[in-house]
């Protein structure tokens, strides 16, 4: 039977007593903690650092930071604004002569993982999530090891890989808080490669009614809209039904037009609004 205690080290150090144990952490100043270029998913934010600065110079106290060490450099694992917020304080005076960090133990991937699932920090963005969900695939792991790690469906992984392969103009728009990562999610799914030019309509959209983002709302709008002529026309050269022959009349370019109808024709109100404005439109293209 183990004797008491007075302590958690003297608890730690018992043989005799299994259920506490010591993790060990080290204090180091924060001016020689490095950050790894392209390592961290979450960008700084100025406003979360700047509030815990003020914290640490109120006398507040953080989680220990994860660090890894590789040829004598201390490389930040976890806890990117910890560190910027310390060097922030000490900028402004404030005497920090060391952070409290643990060493983290795993490989490559590991890392990876283990800043996915972190809740000391910032949440990430569905964007964010994909590119980190990717840099897994890269390292050999299947969706439903993603997902078993950080708790999530593998459908939710393989939605935000979807979105972290889209086109660099979505990832803009998506950055820029134009639209929001599921909103363009959906748009992906609905429209492939052309996603990006369905959101920048549905921008202009949204501008000429007041607002400055793309919703799903605006987006519900546009797919109900009647279609363009050069949709409908984009639609019928897809589907094979136009032949463009251009040809030189009286200084005008003109393009004569040969609808070959199938039995059956898809959108039938696509083709009716063509026509419809061949007939009344006379004027040369």
């Amino acid at each position: 039977m183990s004797k008491g205690f007075v302590s958690l080290k003297v608890a730690a150090e018992n043989k005799d007593f299994a259920g506490v144990s010591k993790v060990t952490s080290f204090a180091v100043d924060p001016r020689l903690l490095q950050v790894e270029e392209g390592f961290n998913a979450r960008p700084l934010n100025a406003d979360h650092v700047a509030e815990m600065s003020l914290a640490l110079r109120n006398g507040a106290t953080f989680p220990p930071l994860e660090v890894r060490v590789d040829d004598s450099r201390i490389l930040i694992v976890d806890g990117h604004h910890r560190h910027a917020a310390a060097l922030d304080a000490i900028d402004k005076g404030f005497d920090i002569k060391s952070l409290d960090v643990r060493h983290f133990r795993g490989n490559d991937a590991d890392r990876v993982a283990h800043m996915i699932s972190s809740a000391g920090g910032l949440p990430l963005t569905p964007l964010q999530l994909g590119v980190q969900y990717r840099k897994l695939i890269g390292f050999g792991w299947t969706a439903t090891q993603i997902a078993n790690r950080g708790g999530k469906t593998v459908q939710h992984v393989k939605d935000m890989v979807q979105l972290a392969e889209a086109d660099s103009n979505v990832h803009q728009a998506v950055n820029a808080g134009l639209i929001s990562g599921t909103a363009a999610l959906e748009v992906i799914k609905q429209h492939g490669s052309k996603a990006g030019a369905v959101i920048q309509e549905g921008l202009e959209a949204a501008k000429a009614g007041g607002k400055e983002r793309v919703t799903p709302k605006t987006l519900a709008r546009r797919n109900s809209a009647e279609p363009t002529p050069l949709q409908v026309l984009d639609w019928l050269c897809a589907k094979g039904c136009v032949v463009m022959q251009p040809d030189l009349f009286n200084g005008n370019r003109v393009y004569r037009i040969t609808i070959n109808v199938p039995d059956q024709v898809e959108h039938s109100n696509f083709l009716r609004t063509l026509l419809t404005r061949a007939a009344t439109n006379h004027s040369p293209t």
